[in-house]
């Protein structure tokens, strides 16, 4: 329980500063990120404290694909491909409503490059985390539903930064995410799912801006 404290803290304190800086993500509800640098390193934040430090502390969460049934194959697809459309179509709506400018360096392939490849491992980490060692932690402590419930009431709080919309939204996606790595017994779909939300979110982000 130490490390799974230790990791989030650390994590928090970097989440709370980016926030306070106006560097959480590639856009924001008045403007792009402030600090690129900021948002890189609050990625790889995550990536070290919630995906790496666990791992050598706590027995790493299964991943053995051989487990999962065809069934399972085709649900975890279906919600993938469901999340993706969603993703893009709240993308396109939350970017008709903006008009400001975004700095070209944020927009530069260098830049690009980093952020993605920092953010997909960042979400691979956090779900690992999230619906990994914290999830399993819970469920042998307290039995799976009051460990549902404190794992989606920790993911909605830390999601209050990006606005109570989002911190809303964390509730039913939360509880399909924690759903789907009980029922796989895996953190795997729940890190296919939450890509399929915020990588082409954020794709729409910089495909509308560029022609922009």
């Amino acid at each position: 329980m130490f490390v799974l404290f230790l990791t989030i803290l650390a994590f928090s304190i970097v989440l709370i500063i980016a926030y306070q800086k106006k560097s959480l993500r590639l856009l924001n509800e008045d403007s792009a990120v402030k600090y690129p640098n900021l948002l890189l390193l609050l990625n790889f934040s995550g990536v070290l404290f919630l995906g790496i430090l666990p791992a050598f502390f706590l027995p790493f969460p299964n991943f053995n694909f051989a487990d999962f049934s065809t069934t399972q194959w085709l649900v975890l697809l279906g919600l993938v491909l469901l999340t993706s459309f969603v993703a893009f179509t709240v993308a396109n709506k939350d970017l008709q409503k903006t008009t400001f400018k975004v700095d070209s360096r944020i927009l530069s392939a260098k830049f690009l490059a980093q952020y993605f490849i920092v953010r997909i491992l960042f979400i691979i980490g956090y779900e690992i985390w999230f619906r990994g060692y914290f999830l399993d932690f819970c469920i042998l402590e307290y039995g799976e539903i009051i460990a549902v419930v404190i794992n989606v009431i920790l993911y909605v709080v830390l999601h209050f930064v990006n606005g109570k919309r989002e911190a809303l939204s964390c509730i039913p996606f939360g509880l399909i995410l924690c759903a789907m790595s009980i029922w796989f017994q895996s953190p795997f779909p729940a890190i296919m799912i939450h890509l399929a939300l915020t990588v082409p979110y954020d794709i729409m982000f910089v495909k509308k801006k560029s022609l922009g």
